[in-house]
């Protein structure tokens, strides 16, 4: 049966037992739901004097206020809308100078790692209690009560203080937490990287205010926080900084519908948002007067669920406006059948010259005569190995690394933090190989999974592999992900100190770079295709390219702009003073790195497409033979079985 029967055969039942109807992608009415997060944030000016720092922040008395403290124990509380500065306390104890500080009407908080210390309004000290585990953040609930954000070995919680008794009682676990404040339904309200919610602290049951699945906002994770509140418009206000002592922000956080602030909506998939996209995201929201990008990530939903669902609707004429390449199972597959809009067009009339951007940027996903598929970001997967494994240039072909992995006398694993287990060894030696090293020949449709190379790669997966008994032995094996050249100089720095060579994965040319391309189609379906097409242009342009490479979360795919932001890089990082005029002392940038990044960039590919169900295959299987249940030749049987049926279906 041919490969695109099949599918259209897959999708027909899917419908059948879904009972799948609907419009095409018009997207005329945006779900009550679905909402965007509109940000605005201000700069807080601070009047801080030689030997002050910023103590605390925090809503009081429906009033914004600053605490300044300086190493004499003195502290000022900085009235934002007054710009006044007030002496608010003469001394506190030595114990909790360079504390942070929160106030109520009875007392003042001073808390610092698992300390926390009650002071009266003249900074006397009252109590000391101490946590089980760090303290990062405390505030007063609706009810008058203190309750502390705790970190401990199990996660973040919430702990109620007990003043007559000096003890901290319960045990409210969150999943993550960035900051809590006086809740609006319940007692708390909490912050975290999912949204904004109220929780009740015996239940564990959430009010949600807004959650940041969805939206074009993702919290600022180099900021420091302080405090937050709710509005009575529902809106959040948040005072956050860049650091302990600069650039203190007050941050706005409201929802929008944007079909009825009169825009035109695009929806965009996606399997995850980064915060560096959603950036890109917001700035096209902004900026465009006619159209708005609503992204529409996985969230709760599985994976296979998610990418099952966006199959059918793409290939049944329904579907997003924008599509990620992440968030189907075969692009090339949707390309094939129809479902992808030629860019082709589009970039003739727009008049994009492709020379400035990455070889990789214009895919035609194996269709002639069409472009269908935009690359708007590049990462670089590496791999690093001890020396010995390769020569010094990082290279050997297969036969070579297996047999230097295999002669290896000492107890060693690939990596525990990267969960190298034996059948994700065996994935790793083939996911860079286009034909397997010759054990599957796609023209002639064979396999052949019976050679010495194969079953070295099983021993030397199963010897390597991480089990429950071996998780202390010596691991040879890092990973070097490449996000921008300044993840290069790091990797590059632990490669030198921990005696690591650059090794990249193994294929048929040797050891290569993978290549991972954030890459965006459009809908042929789609009511708004010039909508869609000025989100991705937006994204291809060369100012918002330097958008994204000042994160440096992302490759730009703009040369230009990348060269430009190596260059910035390098000319910064020899600087020797910070902002403040400090001396800084840096490790040193190993020679060639520049060089280095340049080449891996160069020779780094895309996974080939066509072998992942083979691989999958194989890694099923094999997983019998790593847990004694099968032998090496049972399991090679059923391999080349299965494959070849696989092969058979892409006549």
């Amino acid at each position: 049966m041919k490969r695109k029967n099949w599918i259209c055969l897959f999708l027909s039942v899917l419908l059948i037992f879904t009972g799948c109807g609907g419009n095409t992608a018009d997207n005329a009415a945006m779900p009550e739901e679905l909402y965007d997060i509109e940000i605005t944030e201000e700069i807080a000016e601070l009047p801080l004097q030689r030997g002050e720092a910023l103590r605390g922040a925090q809503y009081f008395q429906e009033e914004r206020i600053w605490f300044l403290g300086n190493y004499n124990g003195q502290v000022f509380c900085y009235h934002e809308e007054k710009k006044e500065r007030e002496l608010l306390l003469e001394h506190i104890p030595a114990a909790c100078i360079g504390h942070r500080l929160y106030r109520t009407e009875e007392n003042f908080y001073a808390y610092d790692k698992n300390r926390l210390t009650v002071l009266d309004l003249t900074g006397e000290e009252v109590k000391t209690v101490y946590a089980e585990g760090r303290i990062m953040q405390l505030c007063e609930t609706r009810g008058g009560g203190i309750v502390l954000a705790v970190e401990t070995e199990n996660g973040a919680a919430l702990k109620m203080l007990d003043m007559k008794n000096g003890v901290l009682t319960g045990d409210c676990m969150l999943t993550s937490c960035s900051g809590i404040a006086a809740g609006v339904k319940q007692e708390v309200l909490v912050i975290d990287w999912d949204g904004v919610y109220d929780i009740d602290m015996e239940s564990g049951e959430k009010s949600w205010h807004m959650k940041w699945y969805g939206t074009s906002y993702a919290p600022e994770g180099s900021r420091f926080w302080y405090a937050a509140r709710m509005g009575e418009d529902g809106s959040l206000e948040q005072i956050e900084s860049e650091g302990l002592d600069d650039n203190f922000y007050v941050v706005r956080l409201r929802k929008v519908n944007p079909a009825e602030m009169g825009k035109t909506i695009l929806t965009f998939r996606s399997l995850y948002a980064m915060p560096s996209f959603k950036k890109l995201v917001a700035e096209f929201n902004k900026e465009n007067k006619e159209y708005h990008v609503v992204l529409q990530d996985s969230g709760d939903e599985s994976l296979q669920d998610f990418l099952a669902r966006n199959d059918m609707e793409i290939a049944t004429g329904k579907g997003p406006d924008l599509i990620a390449g992440d968030a189907v199972t075969d692009m090339h597959a949707l390309a094939e059948k129809g479902g992808l809009e030629n860019l082709e067009p589009y970039l003739i009339r727009d008049g994009i010259d492709r020379e400035s951007y990455h070889r990789e940027t214009f895919q035609s996903l194996g269709m002639e005569n069409g472009i269908y598929s935009a690359g708007y970001a590049l990462n670089i997967s590496n791999m690093y190995i001890k020396e010995g494994f390769v020569d010094s240039d990082g290279q050997a072909d297969i036969k070579t690394f297996l047999d230097n992995l295999e002669s290896y006398d000492g107890q060693a694993i690939f990596k525990e933090g990267m969960n190298y287990v034996p059948v994700n060894i065996l994935h790793h030696f083939f996911e860079m190989s286009d034909n397997l090293y010759g054990m599957v020949d796609w023209e002639q449709k064979t396999c052949d999974f019976s050679g010495e190379l194969w079953e070295q790669m099983l021993r030397v997966a199963k010897q390597y592999g991480l089990t429950e008994q071996n998780r202390q032995w010596e691991e040879i094996t890092d990973w070097g992900g490449i996000q921008s050249f300044k993840f290069m100089v790091f990797n590059e720095q632990n490669a030198k100190e921990n005696g690591l060579v650059l090794m990249g994965y193994p294929s048929e040319e040797g050891m290569v770079q993978k290549l991972l391309i954030n890459s965006i189609s459009i809908n042929a379906d789609s009511s708004h295709k010039d909508g869609a097409w000025e989100f991705v242009r937006f994204l291809l342009d060369e100012e918002n390219q330097k958008l994204l490479a000042e994160q440096d979360l992302d490759i730009p795919v703009h040369e230009g702009v990348l060269r430009e932001s190596v260059r910035e890089y390098l000319e910064a990082y020899a600087d020797t003073h910070s902002p403040t005029g400090a001396m800084i002392i840096r490790p040193e940038i190993p020679e060639g790195t520049e060089e280095k990044f340049w080449e891996c960039l160069e020779n780094a590919k895309p996974e080939p497409y066509r072998t992942a169900q083979v691989i999958a295959i194989i890694k099923e299987e094999a997983a019998l033979y790593f847990t004694g249940d099968k032998t090496m030749e049972e399991v090679s049987s059923v391999i080349e079985n299965r494959v070849r049926l696989y092969l058979a279906e892409l006549e």
